[in-house]
């Protein structure tokens, strides 16, 4: 509040009158009874009376002020500051994930850039009003507060490794006649409204980074896989930097590059000699500021050659969709000799079941009746397929929006089935079940429909293979809140340690924040999320739109150095210290 406010005048004045008031007030005389007032007579007329009445006044003046500093203390005044008495200010941190670099002095970008709305808030007018918003959009409803509420939100603000920063809608509405300050090193590319002062932290500083790291099949021969990876030197000068993939069953694999400041280095790695499960790529350099991109996962997947044993009826064409799979092998099986046949990972059966469940997956279109089946209800017209579950591992990533038929089976959904697909009448033509080993039915022939024709039949059919025989490739994902294709999951990183999540809309949302190799282990699968910053944009942290700095300012001093409240109450005690040390001293009364 204003210091010379009417409620603080009226205060003031009122304590003053009634210390007044109190020295006003006489005691009522004492009576003595005494021998004789010879004596009492010439004491007065020999007592200067002066001596007395100067000490009355210092008296009241030390309790007036001593009372005084005591209620001034109470209002808790400030002094104007920040251009005068600005009673709203907006204040917006940049919080995005290059802020977290490292200065010369130890300290990452965003504790100077919290130290500078700090300064703003302590420094301003006693009536002033603080709106804190960031970029990030941690605080969902910002609004005005008290200069103490303000410094709260601001410690609770926090920098945040993913998403895109956006300047805040702030000044449309409450903070359109306020003064507003954008706190930021500048490198993320924020559109910042006219009007708005721009406080910088920026300082340049050494950062090599992993931009990109990926690990895939070799086309001509899946069970070898390779892994790309891409450094970026943002330093301004250039840098040597030893890069390493690490992985389990085989010794890591070190390359050392001579990278010039602010170019790319890439290298193709055959990480075929480790193990199935995840690969760490890691870069050491000295002096680096920016740690985020200092590592990224990958999972390298199984490079096991599936082989499946098709039975058809002369279906060339599902044979030369399945030979054009990676890592699959194809053997086609007459019926007579299914069940001496050994070695065969997957079966695929064209208008065929088997009598009794396999005990190894399956994949069947249009099968006969069969015990371990659905039951038959007959056949169906022409129909197409009208929807499909989006989130399971066979339809994921696959449109069957066209997909017509013109034949296919009346089946009779069961408890230990899921429906994959259906028609306009909500009759099933795919369905899945994870009991026992895996299988999948398919209503209709290829023959009977035009899926041939679409370009998700490979899709659809390599997803069917991956379900059955092992776990797809890892989903990629930036330090974020990831969204899942599952429910009911279980989300941990390497080291087991479980991750917060909650299920919304049939999927799973895990905050990601970190960079790692994370598992969702739900009852009927498995998703691995490699999360990595592997951004050109975050990995250039000296790529700020502000001019280069040789070090982070210093903020500017504070016009007291405590706060005025504390500093009225620290007189008050000296004043009563000096009053009783007057008093002792005979010099007050």
């Amino acid at each position: 509040m204003n210091l010379w406010a009417l409620p603080q005048l009226a205060l003031l004045a009122a304590v003053a009158l009634a210390v007044v008031l109190l020295f006003l007030l006489k005691p009522s005389p004492r009576r003595l009874v005494v021998a004789s007032t010879l004596v009492w007579r010439r004491v007065l007329r020999s007592r200067d009376r002066t001596p007395d009445r100067l000490r009355w006044w210092i008296s009241l003046l030390l309790a007036a002020a001593i009372a005084l500093a005591m209620a001034l203390a109470l209002t808790r005044p400030e002094p104007d500051a920040f251009g005068g008495a600005a009673a709203r200010v907006v204040l917006v941190l940049d919080n995005s994930a290059t802020l977290a670099t490292l200065t010369s002095d130890g300290k990452m970008r965003w504790e100077h850039a919290q130290e500078r709305a700090r300064d703003i808030v302590r420094a301003g007018a006693a009536g002033s009003r603080y709106l804190v918003a960031d970029t990030q959009r941690t605080i969902a409803s910002p609004r005005f507060e008290e200069p103490e509420a303000a410094l709260e939100t601001l410690d609770r603000l926090r920098v945040v490794p993913g998403g895109e920063p956006v300047f805040p809608g702030v000044l449309r509405a409450d903070g359109a006649d306020a003064r507003a300050v954008f706190v930021t090193d500048g490198v993320a590319a924020v559109p910042v409204p006219q009007g708005v002062e721009i406080l910088s932290v920026f300082q340049a500083a050494d950062n090599v980074g992993i931009t990109a790291f990926d690990v895939r099949a070799v086309p001509r021969d899946a069970r070898r896989h390779q892994a790309f990876v891409e450094v970026l030197n943002a330093s301004l000068g250039a840098k040597r930097v030893e890069l390493q993939v690490a992985g389990a069953g085989h010794a890591p694999i070190v390359r050392v590059l001579d990278i010039p400041g602010g170019a790319v280095a890439s290298e193709t790695l055959d990480v075929s000699a480790f193990e199935s499960g995840p690969l760490q790529a890691s870069v050491g350099s000295q002096y680096d500021a920016f740690a985020a991109d200092d590592v990224a996962y990958a999972y390298l997947p199984t490079s096991k050659v599936v082989r499946v044993g098709l039975v058809t009826a002369g279906d060339s064409f599902l044979e030369r969709s399945l030979r054009l799979l990676p890592r699959t092998q194809v053997r086609i099986v007459p019926a007579r000799r299914m069940n001496a046949r050994s070695g065969i990972d997957v079966w695929v059966f064209d208008r065929y079941a088997p009598a009794r469940l396999p005990g190894v997956p399956a994949l069947l279109f249009r099968p006969p009746p069969a015990d371990w089946l659905p039951a038959l209800e007959g056949d169906l017209g022409a129909t197409a397929v009208a929807a499909w579950v989006r989130g399971h591992p066979v339809t994921e990533g696959l449109s069957l929006r066209d997909v017509f038929v013109e034949h296919a089976l009346a089946i009779r959904a069961g408890t230990q089935t899921q429906v994959l697909a259906t028609d306009a009448s909500r009759r099933p033509l795919i369905l899945a079940s994870a009991s026992g080993p895996r299988w999948v039915e398919v209503a209709f022939s290829l023959g009977d429909s035009n899926l041939p024709l679409q370009p998700g039949l490979p899709v659809f059919l390599s997803n069917v293979v991956d379900w059955m025989t092992g776990e797809p490739l890892a989903l990629k994902s930036g330090p974020a809140q990831v969204r899942l294709p599952v429910t009911g999951a279980k989300v941990v990183d390497l080291q087991g340690h479980g991750v917060a999540t909650r299920e919304m809309l049939g999927a799973t949302f895990a905050e990601l924040e970190r960079p790692g190799l994370y598992t969702a282990i739900a009852r009927d699968r498995r998703v691995r999320v490699a999360v990595n910053v592997a951004d050109p944009s975050v990995t250039a942290i000296n790529a700020s739109r502000l001019p280069p700095q040789q070090a982070v300012p210093g903020l500017q001093p504070r016009p007291w150095p405590i706060t005025p409240w504390l500093a009225l109450l620290l007189v008050a005690a000296l004043l009563v210290v000096l009053e009783w040390w007057t008093y002792n001293r005979r010099l007050t009364v």
